[in-house]
């Protein structure tokens, strides 16, 4: 209609021409068209437009994918959670250098989710990185989820086994050192990437300082526990290639970050490499529990936080799965 006498002789044969940009969307007179992928590709690259498309839920390969910086004890504590080592078998392609597992669950109403979990080689953000890259063009899931520990902060009343939602994720290394009148100073110039606007608020539900889910994982734990019941936190979580024992260190990260929830090594690397991963683009996000606060560094919580962050994690996922995606 627009092209009206310029518009070529044979409209259907001309769109059937360009078979890898558009195809058949409902067989009826007239024919019915819409872009492929890739011809949504081509035109955001010829009109310079971030274009937005509805993903068809054919276009994902599984439904969960959980990434965890540690064998132990973060992804023992997934496996645990998610049904057992039996419920899980090892599977891939030699040829990449992660080892996979995958697992069936089952959501409050019935829907069966597929689950693949995985771990870095190391921890770090490139290292977390890697694998979620890997990870998301192999088996294009639904959800990414990072699961595991963190380091907290010692304002909003947090203590060890609290789960920290990072929304956004900051590398708060990112930025420029300048040296000023006798003075270095640090010049942040980060990139924070938050959380998918409806995931948002499906999880500000758990807020509440009387939370019934976290009170339910602490009665399955048969260790130590804190004294006082466990809470949601979600806001700013600082990544870095660092391993932090120093409080200080902390302070000088919340000058920039007031409402630093805590720092960790991974998230920012998970973040980003799904931000920027080609369509479908999955959801992402994170739950890592306390294990210490950035001093004094001990091994004693990390068995129970890791255990706090991977229960939450499952009863997230099997509660609100429908609330995330309802079924058609």
């Amino acid at each position: 209609m627009h092209l009206k006498k310029n518009a070529p002789p044979n409209i259907n044969g001309s769109l059937r021409a360009y078979g890898a940009f558009v195809e058949v969307a409902a067989n009826v007179s007239p024919l019915r068209w819409i872009l492929t992928s890739k011809g949504l590709d081509r035109l955001r690259e010829l009109s310079g437009l971030e274009l937005a498309s509805e993903t068809a839920p054919t276009d994902f390969g599984v439904d969960v994918a959980i990434v965890c910086a540690l064998e132990h004890p973060e992804l023992d504590a997934v496996i645990t959670a998610f049904g057992g080592a039996n419920v899980w078998e090892e599977f891939g392609d030699a040829r990449f250098t992660h080892v996979y597992r995958r697992c069936k669950i089952t959501t409050q109403a019935g829907r069966e989710l597929s689950v693949i979990a995985t771990t870095s080689t190391s921890m770090g953000l490139t290292a977390a990185a890697i694998a979620t890259t890997q990870l998301v063009m192999q088996f294009r899931p639904r959800i990414v989820m990072m699961i595991g520990i963190a380091a907290g902060t010692k304002s909003g009343d947090q203590q060890f086994g609290d789960v920290l939602v990072a929304d956004p994720s900051i590398d708060y290394n990112s930025g420029k050192v300048v040296f000023a009148d006798g003075i270095r100073d640090f010049l942040p110039d980060p990139y924070p990437i938050g959380l998918n606007p409806r995931l948002r608020s499906v999880l500000q539900k758990y807020r509440g300082s009387d939370n019934a889910l976290l009170n339910n994982i602490r009665l399955k734990w048969k260790g130590a526990a804190p004294t006082s019941p466990n809470r949601i936190h979600v806001g700013p979580l600082g990544a870095a290639d660092q391993v932090i024992d120093d409080p200080t260190r902390v302070l000088e990260i919340q000058r920039n970050w007031r409402k630093l929830i805590g720092v960790e090594m991974e998230t920012y690397g998970v973040y980003r490499a799904c931000h920027e991963s080609p369509e479908p683009k999955p959801r992402f996000v994170s739950f890592k529990s306390v294990c210490d606060f950035a001093a004094g560094k001990t091994d004693s919580w990390q068995r129970f936080a890791a255990f706090v962050a991977a229960e939450f994690a499952i009863n997230f996922i099997r509660t609100e799965w429908e609330a995330l995606w309802p079924a058609n």
